[in-house]
C-alpha cells in the first residue's frame, strides 16, 4: 500500500518492526548537576513570570483609562441592573430562590451543612420536605443569625474593631486559628500602644504612686472590656463601695503584663471565637437531637483534637525534681484527678459516703430537677426553631440557674432550713443547661425545703406554665426499697464524665447511646467553662486527697513502725488521717465535724503558698503546699508537695536522631554510610577552605550518655545549647566548590576532574546571576529606596536590592514587599516575636519600677 494513500483509520499506518537482536541503549539519566540548574531555571523562570504578570496587572490599572471613562461605568452599572433585574423576578417567580441565595451569602461554616441539607431534600421523593424545611426551619434561622450577630458584636466592640488593622475582629467566628494568632498580635500590639500613651500623660514623676498606678491599670482595663473580655485581676482591682479586703497592688504589674501579650490574647480570641460559633450554629438549627446533640460537631472534633495534642504532649515529656527523680508525665495525668475513671470513682465514693451519714442522721433524700425558662431554649424537640428563644447564650443559662440557687439558699437559711448533698449541671439536646440535685435534709423539713425550691424554680416567666410546673420544676423522694440515692445519681454522674457502666442505654432526650454521648457533654462543659459537679455542705475534698497523699508518705516513711501506729500526735487530726487514708469518706465527714458545719470549724484544711519563681508575668501564683489544722495553727503546717518539680522533653527513642538534628558526628545507625562524598574525605588540597576540623586529644569534648547526666552536666548541655549560634547560610555556589574541592583531594581519575570543573563551573554561573544587576532592577531599587525615605523605613542597600528582585524584607517587626512596577513598599505581614519582644522591652522598666513600689508600699 503506497504511502500517499489515504488510510480509514489512525492505526492503519506503517509501524517500525521489531528487531528481536537489537539491544537498547540504556536511558541516562540526568546528573545532578543538570537536575540543580534545571530546578533552579524553573525557579527563575516562575518568578520572572509572576513578575511580568504583576507588571502587566499594575500597568492596566495604572495607565489603562478605561475606569475614568464614565461610558464604562454606565456599561457596568447597566449590566448590575440587569442582573438585579433578573434576581428579582426569579425571586418572584420562585420565593425560595431568595431563601437559598440567602444561605450561600452565610459564613463557611453555616453555609456548608445547611447547603448539605438542603441538596439532601432536594432529593426526597416528597416535594413538600424542602419547601417545609426552608420556609419554618431556614427563614427563621437567618432571622436568628442576624440578631446573634448584633448580639455579639455591641457598639464598643465595632469601636474596638474600627481601629486600624483590627476590622478582623468583626469576622471572629469565622477565623482560624492562624488568624486569630495574628489578630491577637495586632490587638496586643494596639493595648501596649494606649498603656505607652497613658504612661507618658499620667507618669510625670520618676516614682509615681500606687493611685495614679492603679488608675493606669483601670483605663487600659476599660479599653479590655471594650472586646468582651475580663481583664485579669478586676474583681479585685475594681472600685467598690463596699470594699472588705484592702486592694492589693502587687496584682497590678502582672495583670498590665497580660494585657499587653499576645499569647494571653490568643487564649482570650481563641475561646470568645469559639463561644461566638457556638451560638451561631445554635442560631442556625445545627445544634440538636436529630443533627449534633448537645455541641456541634466542629466543636466536637476540635476539643476531640485538641485531647489527642495533650496526650502526645504528656508521651513526649517527663517530669523531674531537684533530685534528679524522673517520672513519666503521662503517667502522673493518669494517675490523677484528670484521669476520667479516677474522677468517677471519687465522685461515686463522695456520695456514697453522703448516703451512709443520711441513714446515721435518719435523713431524708430528694432528688430535684431545674430547667431553664423556655426563653433560653434555642431549639424545639422536633429540630425547629423555639420561637420564644431571646437569644440568650448558654452560659446565661448557666448563670441563671446559679443566681436562683444563690437566691433559694439566703431564704432557705433565713427560714433556718439546712440540706446537704450534690448538685450536676448537664446539658439539654440544644445545649441549654439544667440540674439535678441529690439533697439530704430532715424529714420534718423536706415539705418546706421543695415549696421554696419550687417557688424560686418557676417564678420567672410564670405564665407560659400554668398548672403544669413539671416542665421546669420536677422533685422525687428517694425510697430505699427501690433504690439508694448512690445508685439515682449514678447514671448522671457517668454519662457526664466516660460513660462507664451504661452499656448501651440510649437516652430518652436525644435517642443516642449515652456512653457514645459523653464526649459530646465533656466537650460542651470544656466550651462553655460550666462545673458539671458541686458539692455542698460537707468538708472540701481537696483536703481528703491531701491527706490520702500524707498517709502513703507517712507510710513509706514509716516502714519500720508498727501497723496502725499514730502518724500525727494529736488524736483527733490521726483520726482524720486514717478515714482519709482508708477510703471511708463518711467517716472522713464524721471526723472532720460533721456535715452543715461551717467551713472555719473544720479540723483539717489545705494550706496554700506562694510560688518560689515567677511565672510568665513576672508574678508568684498560688499553689498547695500541704495540709493545717486550727488546733496546732498555721504555723505548723505539714508539706505534703516537699519537691519542686519541672517539665522537661523526653530522650529520643533514637540517640542518634537528637545528635544528627544538631550537626553532631554520630554513628551511623544503618549498615552502609550514606554520607555526602565532602564528609567522605579526610585529606585536603592546601588551597582549600578546610572542611572539618577534627580536635586533638586536649581539646576532645566530654562525652555524655543521654538519660543518665548529673545535674552539673545537664547544666553544661542546657549552657551549650543556649550558647550555640546558628551556621550562616550557604548560597549553592558554595556547595559546588565544595563539592569541586573534595572530589580533587588526593588520587582521583580523569572523570572526577571533568565532574569538578562542571562544578566550578556552576558555581561561577551561580555567582554571576546573583552578581548581575539589570537597569531594571537598579531603576526599581532606586524607586524603593524613595518610597522608604518617604514612609521612613530604615532599609539599607542590600535590603532594597532584595526588595527590586522581588523577594520580602521584614524590616524590625514589619514585612515588606516592593511595587513591581511604582516601587511602594507594601506590608505583608508582621514579624509575631519581633512585635512581642519589642513591645515587652518599652515596658519591662517601668513594670519593674512599679512592683518596687508596690513592695514598699
Amino acid at each position: 500500500m503506497p504511502d500517499s494513500t489515504s488510510l480509514a483509520w489512525s492505526w492503519n499506518t506503517r509501524k517500525q518492526p521489531v528487531n528481536p537482536y537489537a539491544v537498547d541503549a540504556p536511558a541516562r539519566k540526568p546528573s545532578a548537576l543538570a537536575v540543580w540548574i534545571a530546578l533552579y531555571e524553573q525557579d527563575k523562570s516562575d518568578q520572572r513570570e509572576q513578575a511580568e504578570a504583576m507588571s502587566r496587572a499594575a500597568e492596566e490599572y495604572l495607565f489603562s483609562v478605561a475606569h475614568c471613562d464614565p461610558w464604562h461605568y454606565d456599561e457596568l452599572n447597566d449590566a448590575l441592573i440587569e442582573k438585579a433585574k433578573r434576581h428579582a423576578e426569579l425571586h418572584r417567580v420562585d420565593p425560595l430562590t431568595l431563601i437559598r441565595d440567602d444561605v450561600a451569602s452565610l459564613p463557611g461554616f453555616l453555609r456548608k451543612p445547611l447547603e448539605t441539607r438542603i441538596k439532601y431534600l432536594e432529593k426526597s421523593e416528597d416535594p413538600r420536605h424542602l419547601p417545609t424545611y426552608l420556609n419554618e426551619v431556614i427563614t427563621p434561622s437567618l432571622v436568628r443569625i442576624d440578631k446573634v450577630r448584633a448580639n455579639q458584636a455591641s457598639l464598643s466592640f465595632q469601636a474596638m474593631a474600627g481601629r486600624d488593622s483590627l476590622d478582623q475582629l468583626l469576622r471572629l467566628a469565622e477565623l482560624n486559628q492562624r488568624e486569630v494568632k495574628r489578630l491577637s498580635t495586632l490587638v496586643a500590639a494596639h493595648i501596649n500602644m494606649i498603656f505607652i500613651q497613658l504612661c507618658g500623660e499620667m507618669l510625670t514623676d520618676e516614682l509615681a504612686s500606687p493611685i495614679v498606678i492603679l488608675e493606669l491599670y483601670r483605663r487600659v482595663a476599660a479599653e479590655v472590656s471594650r472586646l468582651d473580655v475580663i481583664p485579669p485581676g478586676y474583681e479585685a482591682l475594681r472600685s467598690k463601695h463596699n470594699r472588705r479586703n484592702p486592694i492589693n497592688y502587687e496584682l497590678i504589674p502582672g495583670a498590665l503584663a497580660r494585657m499587653r501579650c499576645a499569647d494571653w490574647w490568643q487564649r482570650k480570641l481563641w475561646q470568645l471565637r469559639n463561644e461566638w460559633r457556638e451560638e451561631l450554629l445554635r442560631a442556625a438549627c445545627l445544634v440538636h437531637r436529630h443533627a449534633s446533640p448537645y455541641v456541634s460537631h466542629d466543636i466536637l472534633l476540635q476539643k476531640r483534637e485538641q485531647r489527642r495534642k495533650a496526650m502526645d504532649f504528656f508521651r513526649n515529656h517527663d517530669l523531674i525534681n531537684e533530685d534528679g527523680d524522673t517520672l513519666s508525665m503521662e503517667d502522673v495525668v493518669l494517675a490523677s484527678a484528670s484521669n476520667p475513671a479516677h474522677r468517677r470513682n471519687e465522685m461515686m465514693a463522695c456520695v456514697k459516703g453522703l448516703e451512709l451519714i443520711a441513714e446515721m442522721r435518719g435523713d431524708c433524700a430528694m432528688f430535684y430537677t431545674i430547667t431553664c425558662p423556655s426563653k433560653y431554649h434555642a431549639t424545639l424537640m422536633n429540630g425547629k426553631p423555639n420561637p420564644t428563644w431571646d437569644h440568650s447564650t448558654v452560659r446565661k443559662s448557666s448563670d441563671y440557674l446559679v443566681d436562683t440557687f444563690a437566691a433559694f439558699r439566703k431564704a432557705m437559711h433565713k427560714k433556718e432550713l439546712r440540706w446537704y448533698g450534690v448538685r450536676v449541671a448537664e446539658p439539654h439536646h440544644d445545649g441549654t443547661v439544667h440540674w439535678h440535685l441529690l439533697c439530704f435534709m430532715r424529714k420534718k423539713h423536706r415539705r418546706a425545703i421543695t415549696e421554696l425550691l419550687r417557688r424560686f424554680a418557676i417564678r420567672e416567666d410564670r405564665a407560659e406554665l400554668g398548672n403544669n410546673t413539671g416542665a421546669r420544676f420536677k422533685s422525687k423522694l428517694i425510697d430505699p426499697r427501690k433504690g439508694t440515692p448512690a445508685s439515682y445519681i449514678a447514671k448522671y454522674v457517668s454519662k457526664n464524665i466516660d460513660g462507664r457502666g451504661l452499656g448501651d442505654t440510649v437516652s430518652k432526650e436525644t435517642g443516642k447511646s449515652l456512653r457514645d454521648s459523653a464526649e459530646h457533654v465533656t466537650a460542651w462543659a470544656s466550651l462553655h467553662r460550666v462545673q458539671q459537679f458541686r458539692f455542698f455542705g460537707i468538708p472540701g475534698r481537696q483536703a481528703y486527697r491531701e491527706l490520702r497523699l500524707f498517709a502513703s508518705q507517712a507510710t513509706r516513711a514509716m516502714k519500720t513502725s508498727k501497723p496502725g501506729a499514730p502518724v500525727l500526735m494529736d488524736p483527733k487530726l490521726d483520726a482524720v488521717l486514717a478515714a482519709a487514708d482508708v477510703g471511708c469518706f463518711a467517716t472522713y465527714i464524721m471526723k472532720q465535724g460533721g456535715v452543715l458545719v461551717p467551713r472555719k470549724n473544720y479540723l483539717i484544711h489545705t494550706a496554700y503558698e506562694p510560688t518560689v519563681e515567677p511565672g510568665t508575668y513576672g508574678d508568684h501564683g498560688i499553689r498547695i503546699y500541704g495540709i493545717w489544722s486550727p488546733i496546732t495553727g498555721k504555723e505548723n503546717k505539714i508539706c505534703t508537695h516537699v519537691h519542686t518539680w519541672k517539665m522537661v522533653k523526653k530522650a529520643p527513642a533514637n540517640p542518634g536522631a537528637e545528635s544528627a538534628a544538631q550537626g553532631d558526628p554520630v554513628a551511623p545507625w544503618t549498615r552502609v554510610n550514606n554520607c555526602p562524598e565532602v564528609k567522605k574525605r579526610t585529606n585536603q588540597h592546601p588551597g582549600s577552605p578546610p572542611l572539618m576540623t577534627v580536635p586533638d586529644e586536649r581539646e576532645e569534648p566530654e562525652q555524655f550518655e543521654i538519660g543518665q547526666l548529673t545535674r552539673e552536666q545537664r547544666k553544661q548541655v542546657l549552657g551549650g545549647i543556649h550558647t550555640h549560634k546558628q551556621q550562616r547560610h550557604k548560597s549553592p555556589a558554595d556547595e559546588f566548590e565544595a563539592l569541586a574541592y573534595s572530589i580533587t583531594v588526593g588520587d582521583c581519575t580523569e572523570y572526577d576532574t571533568r565532574r569538578a570543573e562542571s562544578y566550578l563551573k556552576a558555581a561561577q554561573e551561580i555567582r554571576r546571576r546573583e552578581q548581575v544587576l539589570s537597569p531594571e532592577i537598579a531603576g526599581l531599587a532606586g524607586l524603593v529606596q524613595s518610597w522608604a525615605k518617604m514612609k521612613k523605613v530604615l532599609i539599607s542597600k542590600p535590603q532594597t536590592l532584595q526588595l527590586a528582585r522581588g523577594n520580602e524584607v521584614t524590616v524590625l517587626d514589619t514585612v515588606y514587599r516592593a511595587h513591581p512596577v511604582t516601587g511602594e513598599l507594601l506590608v505583608t505581614g508582621v514579624d509575631i516575636h519581633w512585635r512581642k519582644t519589642l513591645a515587652k522591652h518599652k515596658a519591662d522598666t517601668l513594670i519593674n519600677r512599679w512592683r518596687q513600689a508596690a513592695r514598699e508600699v
